[in-house]
């Protein structure tokens, strides 16, 4: 008796994306672009690379946060907010000193 394919390989079943991690997405794609922009403008425009290192830090808080809720990876997540809640502590600083 022949088994059907679908018994030898069972078909992956879709992760649900739910509304709030589809917004965090966009979220994430817009800060991309936008530190994608500011890293040109930095080129000519040195003074703005304090408030470039604020935007990658939060760039990479958003991207920790869709690791947990899409991907459910724990230990990239936590990798993504600890470069990120570093980045901008290191930004509240230089702003403190300057």
């Amino acid at each position: 008796m022949k088994k059907s394919i679908t018994t030898i390989h069972p078909q992956p079943q879709k992760k649900q994306s739910s509304r709030i991690s589809v917004g965090w997405v966009w979220i994430q794609f817009l800060l991309t672009i936008a530190l994608v922009i500011l890293g040109i403008v930095t080129i000519f425009q040195p003074e703005l690379l304090l408030w470039f290192q604020l935007l990658l830090g939060i760039t990479l808080l958003d991207m920790g946060l869709n690791n947990l809720l899409i991907y459910k990876r724990k230990y990239v997540t936590l990798l993504y907010v600890a470069v990120g809640v570093i980045i901008i502590v290191l930004f509240i600083l230089k702003l403190v000193v300057v």
